[in-house]
């Protein structure tokens, strides 16, 4: 396969660099001035000496720490600025004048508006930001028991939906921002670690507790810095580095047992009454069909008797791992006392899962030093690496997997025989299908991963000129992923008892990827103006390569190696992509009131057509700080107000490789009698294949009240998607039926609140956070023939994208009750074959007619919220903390695919404890929900009796802390219980109302997947 190159602009891109560094040198003379020799002292509030300040002249890298007297020595020119930073206090600048003395007395810093915020190359402080832009507060969350960076964001980011659709250990949460905006590509946003672009998934590398800081990006002004990468939100997480003037060793250390509470867990009928269940419906069929009650001795042996039952299994009880144990080690080194910091961190997470046999452990280390060679060069290496494990994390969701089976096992069988041995083959009797042994499945049949992870990044800034800075960085990301399933002879199949023919499926694959980052800064005051202004070129390649194997018709079980196998298949991958883009951004304030920003970035995919391969991102700000002016300065309760508006526009190129290009199929053929192998063309090209592009503008007010006690943020925005990529029809003459082209428009608008409020009240500390937003998501337009685009089937959801609706909407009949008798059916629209304890669906044509397909469906659900929120609550009295963690949507549905199994009324699968209450007779209708087991069509089609409200709010998170009093010990030592999963209020049936099994265009449905667990943990962090 022929890899494409972005190979016409790169050159242009280096000549810059090379002149750029020619220009270091030439200018290396101006850099020394005639400078003072300056000292002072740095105290606190109460006037206590301080210890570690950063004291630094502005636009350079000159800078010092103070000592344990808080003393200070550094060289400056009259006319510099002196900046005075530490942790927890406010940062002081102040101007050199003609005294070699500057004492300087810090005030504790009031979080808000004032903040530094961590942007796309660089940063900026918040009351400067003109973007939508949302920090985490790490250190409020850093005790949830999380074994993945995402779970991190649950409830503290307006406009953005984290759901855990899978309690599986170590799994990424769900992360859509401002709504889902594509209906070809993928919506997932971009994730930045310490500068580099990782791609759309955080994966297993990083543990959580070696981050640091968590922005995410939201509007286009700050997310088109990155162009084709940044349409759905951009995620920065920067990891910890080493605190100037301290030197410490921290150990964190937490346990935890983690189990599914009974409330949560899917209620089957027992073994009497799943054999109550197949007499009664016995006994219904030869009424209806015969007209005639049979006697006892009709009714067939296994299920005559229903109260002398033998066996009654809870199959879900017995796959799960009770008490699962969660461990977290993580140790951390750092030392800051010298111009050179370094940290170094490892790490372990152990997670038994939920279910089973099933279970995550990753290993971690980080290792990063950063510091000056000298007054103008700054140097930084970072270096990560972890290897994980994952045992059935994967294979466990769906009707004929894991959990499926043991919801529909028959429940009147034993896990084991007599002897011991395990019930192999459970069913396959009296119409029951017959399944493989849940608890065997998992314990015999062999599911694991291994990740090998290894990130590298390195970087050498040189100061210049006072007010240029250029930074030039490398990163390298490896990683490699194997897989490997084994089921031996002893695994039943689904109506196939054993022996069966052992398998095994061996993968392999390694991706490489591949960056270098150039920027050139300039800051600088003149006067009431301040401007900085980025130059920026990137160059990035991933190359993926993969080996799989498949072995059968092994001689026994005891040799699980593809070497054993009679009959092997092989085969390999190799694919990659490339990218490069120019960009700049200059962000400019007048008087520290009037604000701008504006950033372009041009950009080539190898992903797209020869004709479009570059996309061009433009993106502008503007920001009024009315806090400032003067008819503002009566109103003293006021703090800060901020108005600012946006408009830009970003790109999306996640559509995979080689998409504008023909594939060569094989194809053998028989030419004069011989065998020949050959090739055909197998997609049509598409040399126009070009870039989708999202439009957004954004309105905000960023508010401070009380000396930033109140806090106040509130967003609109309205993004529209032109050019989607979507699979559209071309004519059949030219050899094929479909191809990728720019088709399509959708829109999403909403609105975004977050307010914060912090109080003390003596020793007792309070403070409050919530968020609350809106989404509103329509497709505009689909260009060409097609009118919607349908996705499902018949016997499960459908999920259909149509102008004027939201994307992905749940399909179906619609269900007006329940056939009471032949008169109410004569006398209602046709449904063939209909009987009394049938459905009643909605004749949506009114053709007198339900047709048995797509005709008569209509809209049954909304896979989308009306509103989603968060809530975090906390307070310190003297050494104790408590922090709680509240998230929640309202107003959105489920389509329950796996109910269309469990109450399948054939009496092929065991059912729901609930259709006990089924519809028998018309005197005997139960609850009038659940249909007749006389028939079976018009019951498991895709209707609105299997979506539900999942409407929710979770307790996700509950921690209360104690801190040793300091100074009593050597160390310094909290001890802490949390709580994660805690409580859950909702009226949805499921286990889970944050299940989304498919994604994407295909949301809302819930064929059963991996179940969340509550955790329960203790934990204490140590520092020397």
């Amino acid at each position: 396969m022929k890899r494409i190159f972005i190979n016409s602009a790169p050159s242009l891109g280096y000549r810059v660099i090379i002149l750029i560094l020619l220009s270091i040198f030439s200018w290396a003379g101006a850099i020394a001035q005639q400078q003072l020799t300056l000292h002072g002292t740095v105290t606190d509030q109460k006037n206590n000496p301080l210890l570690g300040v950063t004291v630094q002249v502005s636009g350079s890298q000159n800078g010092t720490i103070t000592d344990a007297s808080g003393g200070y020595q550094i060289r400056a020119a009259t006319g510099d600025s002196l900046i005075f930073h530490s942790v927890g206090y406010a940062t002081q600048i102040v101007r050199v004048g003609s005294s070699p003395v500057i004492n300087v007395r810090l005030h504790a810093a009031s979080r808000g508006l004032n903040e530094v915020v961590i942007l796309g190359y660089g940063t900026q402080q918040k009351k400067d930001v003109t973007a939508a832009v949302t920090t985490v507060d790490v250190s409020k969350i850093k005790d949830i028991s999380s074994a993945n960076p995402t779970k991190l964001l649950i409830g503290q980011v307006p406009g953005a939906v984290i759901s855990q659709t899978t309690g599986s250990p170590g799994r990424e949460f769900n992360v859509i921002i401002r709504g889902l905006g594509s209906l070809g590509a993928s919506s997932n946003p971009l994730y930045v670690v310490d500068g580099f672009p990782v791609g759309t998934s955080i994966g297993q590398n990083l543990n959580p507790d070696d981050i640091a800081t968590i922005t995410v990006l939201k509007d286009a002004v700050s997310t088109a810095i990155y162009g084709a990468r940044g349409a759905n939100g951009v995620i920065l997480i920067t990891t910890k580095k080493a605190e100037a003037g301290k030197t410490t060793l921290s150990v964190n250390a937490k346990y935890g047992i983690q189990n599914l509470p009974v409330s949560l867990r899917t209620k089957m009928m027992t073994g009497p009454e799943f054999a109550e269940f197949k007499k009664e419906s016995f006994i219904d069929k030869s009424e209806f069909y015969h007209n005639v009650t049979p006697g006892i001795n009709d009714i067939p042996i296994d299920y005559r008797y229903p109260d002398s039952t033998k066996y009654s299994t809870n199959w879900l009880n017995e796959i799960l791992h009770n008490n699962a144990p969660y461990q977290n080690y993580n140790i951390t080194f750092s030392s800051g006392k010298t111009d050179m910091h370094s940290l170094v961190s490892v790490g372990l997470i152990n997670q038994d899962g939920s279910l089973i046999a099933s279970n995550y452990r990753n290993y971690s280390v980080r290792a990063n030093v950063e510091g000056k060679v000298n007054n103008f060069i700054n140097v930084g290496l970072d270096l990560s690496g972890s290897y994980a494990e994952l045992n059935w994390i994967n294979g466990t969701e769906g009707r004929s997997d894991a959990v499926g089976i043991a919801l529909l096992a028959d429940p009147r069988a034993p896990v084991y025989n007599k002897d011991g041995s395990f019930n192999e083959y459970i069913g396959g009797h009296d119409g029951i299908f017959g399944w493989p042994n849940p608890v065997q499945n998992l314990l015999q049949v062999t599911k694991r991963t291994y990740l090998g992870d290894g990130l590298a990044t390195g970087f050498i800034e040189v100061s210049f000129l006072r007010h240029f800075k250029f930074r030039s960085t490398a990163n390298v990301h490896l990683n490699y992923n194997t897989y490997k399933q084994w089921v031996p002879s002893t695994i039943a199949h689904t109506n196939a008892p054993p022996p069966q023919v052992a398998t095994e499926n061996d993968n392999l694959n390694k991706t490489l990827d591949l960056d270098a980052t150039q920027l050139l800064t300039y800051s600088n005051d003149f006067g009431a103006h301040h401007l900085d202004v980025l130059l920026g070129y990137d160059a990035q390649e991933e190359n993926v390569s993969g080996l799989y194997a498949n072995g059968s018709e092994y001689p026994n079980d005891l040799t699980p190696f593809l070497s054993s196998a009679a009959v092997v298949t092989a085969g390999s991958s190799a694919g990659g992509w490339s990218d490069i883009a120019y960009f700049t951004r200059v962000n400019y304030s007048f008087k520290d009131r009037y604000l701008f920003s504006g950033t372009f970035r041009r950009e080539g995919s190898s992903r797209f057509g020869s004709n479009n391969r570059y996309g061009d991102f433009p993106a502008v700000s503007a920001g009024w700080r009315m806090s400032e002016e003067k008819f503002m300065s009566k109103i003293n309760w006021l703090s800060e107000l901020k108005l600012r508006a946006s408009w830009g526009e970003t790109g999306n190129n996640n559509i995979g490789n080689y998409s504008s290009l023909a594939f060569l199929n094989p194809s053998n053929y028989v030419l004069g009698g011989n065998f020949i192998n050959g090739f055909v063309v197998g997609s049509f090209p598409n040399s126009k294949l070009g870039w989708e592009k999202s439009n957004q503008i954004d309105g905000g007010i960023d508010l401070g009240a009380f000396g930033n006690k109140l806090t106040f943020t509130a967003d609109y925005y309205k993004r529209i998607t032109t050019s989607m990529l979507l699979s559209i029809s071309i004519p059949a003459i030219s050899g094929f039926t479909s191809s990728l082209g720019n088709v399509g428009k959708v829109q999403n608008q909403g609105f975004e609140f977050a307010l914060g409020y912090k109080t003390n009240i003596n020793e007792l500390e309070l403070w409050a956070n919530g968020t609350f937003s809106v989404n509103r998501n329509k497709v505009l337009a689909l260009n060409g023939p097609t009118k919607a685009i349908w996705n499902g089937s018949l016997y499960a959801d459908y999920n259909v994208s149509k102008v004027g609706r939201p994307i992905g909407m749940i399909y179906g009949f619609r269900t007006l009750g329940i056939f009471q008798n032949m008169d109410q059916i004569a006398k209602s629209p046709k449904q063939d074959g209909a009987i009394p304890g049938s459905f009643i669906y909605y004749d949506a044509n009114h053709d007198g007619v339900v047709e048995y397909d797509q005709t008569d469906m209509v809209e049954i659900g909304n896979p989308w919220p009306k509103f989603t929120w968060g809530a975090t609550f906390g307070g310190n009295y003297k050494n104790f903390d408590l922090t709680i963690l509240l998230s929640g949507r309202q107003g959105y549905d489920n389509f329950m695919q796996i109910q269309s199994s469990t109450v399948n009324q054939d009496g092929v699968f065991n059912v729901l404890e609930d259709d006990k209450y089924r519809w028998r007779s018309e005197q005997n209708p139960g609850k009038n929900y659940w249909p007749t087991t006389n028939y079976w069509k018009w019951e498991r089609e895709s209707n609105s009796r299997y979506v539900h409200d999942a409407s929710h709010m979770w307790v996700k998170d509950i921690t209360l802390g104690y801190s040793l009093p300091q100074g009593k010990l050597p160390f310094n030592l909290r001890i802490y219980l949390t709580g994660d999963n805690v409580f859950l209020f909702t009226h949805y049936p499921g286990s889970n109302p944050d299940v989304n099994n498919n994604g994407g265009i295909n949301p809302g449905l819930d064929d059963e997947a991996y179940p969340v667990p509550r955790t329960f943990a203790i934990g204490a962090n140590l520092t020397f």
